[in-house]
């Protein structure tokens, strides 16, 4: 059996081979094309036949991690919003039945857990996976009831929580790496990466750590959320800025508190370990 993962995003697609042990083979990175007929479903098809002819696969199991609302029973898109064109309604099992043995599609938040789960070194009882990137994203799992799902396919929209009515922006706006850029534009201070921002508050520039601390906090107030409405054992911080590590949760964790009530306590929080390939592996740790 060969497990082929494919993670679509708004930016690019990416899809490997995922061996047994979660290495990835024959690695590919393409743009996300303008979605008008179909394109991202052509796309995948033709990547796939690609694979499936240049490794001779004979028994094709697909896993599929997507922008979206994904109704997991039909590997259909049951919504998306207007970054991607046309996906709404999205019937990869349709468009992909004459490939494949088998098909799974996730959300791709949903996917980055499942790939997180893969090398947690114990069972969890219950997890909560939080991306940071352009937006922020958000899945739970509970080992009893498995992924949370949600009547119309769109739980954990956390970027909606926290409005604030003076600045007229949600925690997605002002929490993601995308409202962290647009908070140090509006202090006025040069460009560099979100990366470099970390290098430099650990060289101790004041300036960056009173950013990022107070980026963090913004962070911090959702998690208090989080934790207080689903009481999870882990809380994991996705995203590409989880390769910072400790230098992030440095910014986030002693801020949590602040927004739970005396005594709370709250849930072991990491950054994840898989990073930008958790999704694709994930794609496929359950078929």
């Amino acid at each position: 059996m060969t497990k082929i993962a494919f993670d679509i995003g708004g930016t690019y697609i990416k899809s490997a081979i995922v061996e047994q042990d979660g290495t990835l083979k024959d690695y590919q990175k393409v743009q996300t094309p303008v979605n008008e007929g179909d394109a991202i479903v052509n796309v995948i098809k033709l990547q796939l036949q690609q694979y499936i002819e240049k490794h001779d696969i004979q028994e094709v199991h697909v896993g599929i991690s997507t922008a979206g609302a994904v109704d997991r029973d039909a590997c259909r898109i049951a919504y998306a919003n207007p970054n991607i064109r046309d996906y709404t309604g999205t019937d990869f099992a349709a468009h992909l039945a004459p490939y494949i043995d088998e098909l799974r599609v996730y959300n791709d938040v949903d996917a980055a857990l499942l790939g997180e789960l893969t090398v947690m070194p114990k069972p969890v009882e219950s997890l909560f996976c939080l991306t940071l990137g352009t937006g922020i994203g958000g899945s739970y799992y509970n080992s009893d009831l498995g992924l949370m799902t949600g009547a119309r396919h769109r739980p954990n929209q956390i970027g909606n929580l926290l409005y604030d009515p003076l600045t007229k922006t949600n925690y997605e706006q002002r929490a993601s790496t995308n409202g962290l850029k647009r908070f140090l534009t509006g202090k006025g201070y040069a460009y560099h990466s979100i990366a470099e921002w970390f290098d430099l508050a650990s060289k101790g520039d004041e300036h960056a750590k009173a950013s990022l601390q107070q980026w963090g906090e913004e962070v911090a107030r959702g998690i208090a959320e989080i934790q207080i409405i689903y009481d999870p054992a882990e809380i994991v911080i996705g995203g590409g800025v989880s390769a910072q590590g400790a230098n992030l949760l440095q910014f986030i964790v002693p801020q949590v508190e602040k927004y739970l009530p005396e005594g709370y306590g709250h849930a072991t929080i990491r950054t994840a370990q898989l990073q930008n390939h958790a999704a694709l592996i994930g794609a496929v740790s359950e078929v």
